[in-house]
């Protein structure tokens, strides 16, 4: 075996190993982008479920306020 034969299969391991660490590199931007994804998608939940509850809470009083007035207004008449 020659010199330039060992200088070739050098050169075929480093471009596999950095063929390989592309690889991983990629992966690793995917996840990386697929994490912050779910992360905006767990904040929009959170403010969605905190509107939906302000909401309910809202609509429950005007609801006791209108039994209240209901109420009142029965007693008036």
């Amino acid at each position: 075996m020659e010199p330039a034969d060992g200088r070739v299969i050098l050169f075929i391991l480093i471009a596999i190993a950095v063929f390989a660490l592309g690889r991983r590199f990629q992966t690793m931007i995917l996840m990386r982008q697929v994490w912050k994804q779910s992360a905006k998608q767990v904040t929009a939940r959170k403010v969605v479920a905190n509107n939906a509850a302000k909401s309910l809470v809202g609509i429950t009083l005007i609801a006791i306020f209108v039994v209240w007035l209901v109420l009142n207004l029965n007693r008036v008449m």
